[in-house]
Formats: structure tokens, sequence, C-alpha cells
């Protein structure tokens, strides 16, 4: 498998926290909240993956395996890192993060997974329909289910699935407020990969719970963070990562989603560096 030469965004200095997005697929700004750990006194290194950002586009449009991913963040490490760095993963960079912990020991200090699915198929898709069928009452929520419906199964132009995604981000966060609007708005104008979506959509989630494989072979610390709404990686998410890890803390940030770090930049980044800090993390 070749390895891409990732791109990056830095913030601050000092130790390595290495970010990786999610999506997959979509630009890696969303998560640029985390910056605000560069006042901790590290280097926030927020990570463009492959076929994102400025990173460059594999050739072949089904090469978005989570080991390829997995690759490109270890040879990254090896290139800019000065030993071991923190590695946080958000989402589907979760499943990526995860992964380079269990094969790459040397290379991981500590883990956070940041709204990271542990299983994946109807389970989870029954367990998101229900929460995401709860909140109609929220008119962002509404328009948000609306927005899927009509769209089905087709996958749409770049442009348009970034702006398709801003359009059922509501699904993914708590309330909405004018600040997560003004987040919202600059998703709609980031074009997505359609090629790492549809590979996720068809080849990863089906089979998502081989992440608890990674995961129970993780030997440094992991912190787990979810928001108490997020329909793909709420609470019982943190549980089979309780059951899996050999050494895990766990935090539910309420009223939040998928996105809690938006929801939630401060109590999201605070447990971050308490984590990181070797403090206790408070469960909220």
């Amino acid at each position: 498998m070749a390895v891409l030469d990732l791109r990056d965004t830095r913030y601050g200095s000092g130790a390595i926290l290495l970010c990786h997005p999610g999506g997959p697929g979509l630009a890696p700004q969303y998560v640029d909240s985390l910056a605000g750990l560069a006042d901790t006194g590290r280097q926030v290194v927020l990570l463009h993956p492959r076929g994102t950002g400025d990173s460059p586009r594999p050739a072949d449009p089904q090469a978005y395996a989570i080991g390829q991913y997995a690759d490109d963040t270890a040879a990254w490490i090896r290139r800019h890192g000065d030993g071991p760095v923190d590695l946080l993963g958000h989402s589907h960079g979760g499943l990526v993060a995860a992964r380079v912990a269990a094969e790459h020991p040397e290379l991981v200090r500590r883990l956070i997974l940041l709204g990271v699915p542990a299983y994946g198929g109807e389970r989870a898709e029954a367990e998101a329909d229900r929460l995401h069928h709860a909140r109609l009452a929220e008119p962002a929520c509404a328009a948000a289910l609306a927005a899927l419906r009509a769209q089905g199964d087709d996958y749409p132009s770049e442009p348009e699935l970034g702006r398709l995604i801003a359009d059922v981000v509501p699904l993914w966060l708590g309330p909405m407020n004018e600040r997560i609007r003004r987040w919202q708005a600059q998703m709609a104008v980031q074009p997505a990969n359609v090629h790492a979506l549809r590979y996720f959509n068809e080849e990863v989630f089906p089979a998502l719970d081989d992440v608890l494989k990674d995961v129970g072979r993780v030997t440094c610390p992991i912190l787990a963070i979810t928001g108490d709404l997020d329909g793909w990686a709420g609470p019982s998410h943190l549980h089979e990562f309780e059951k899996a890890a050999h050494s895990v803390r766990t935090v539910t940030i309420t009223q939040s989603g998928h996105m809690c770090q938006v929801d939630a930049e401060e109590a999201v980044n605070s447990a971050i560096a308490d984590f990181l800090d070797d403090q206790p993390v408070p469960h909220n």
C-alpha cells in the first residue's frame, strides 16, 4: 500500500498533540476548536488525512481503508515526531488513531478517542434513528432529517456533499445557537471527499466493531469522550470501550452531540488537557 505524505496545520509549541479528523472526507478545519489546547503549552497539529485539505489523494478511489489511513499517520509521526506523540482521533479519525496505537505502541504516548463509535451496522443505525427522531421538535433537526430523506442514497458532487453535510449536521450537535450556526456556515463552503465517504459507508461501517479489537491491544492510557446526544458514538459506545480497553477514562459531555468539541469546546479541551497532564478527569 502506498503511504502518502500528509500535510498539517500547526498551533503553538511544545509536545505534540496530533489530531486526526474524521468524516471521513470532511475538510479538517471542522475540528479546529482543538487548537485552543495550544494554550496549555503543547503543539497542536491538525492532520490533513489522505484526500482532504492540502494532502494528496490516492490514485485509487478505493484506497481509503483504515489500515491505509493508519500507515499514513504512523509515517507522519516518524518523520515529524521527536519520540512518541499524544494522538487524538475524532469519529472515523479515532478508528485510525486506535489502529496506530495498537500496531505502533512506540509512537503513541496517550490516546484520545473523541466521539468515536465502538460498533456500527444495524445496531448503530437503530440507535441513531431513535435519538434523531426524538429531537424532531427542534426545527433544525427536523430540517436535517428532511434533507436526508430528500437526498436518498445517491452521492452528490463534492461541493454539494459539503453543503449536504452542513444541512444535516444539526443531528450531530446539541441544541443550535448563533455560534454553532456560524460554524455550520463555514462547513457548508468546504467540499467533502465522496470517495472516502462512500468507502466508509460500504466497507468500514458494517464491520465497525473492529475498533474494539484495536482498543484491546492498546497499551497506553486512553481517554474516551462523547456527548450524551451523540447518536453515532454515545454513552453506550463508551461502555464497550470500558470493557475492551486495559486502561481507559471516559467522559460524557452533557447537551452535546457527535461534534461535542463544537458544542462544548471548553469542557472538551479541559478534559483532554487534564488527561494529558495526568490530572483527574471530571465525569460530567
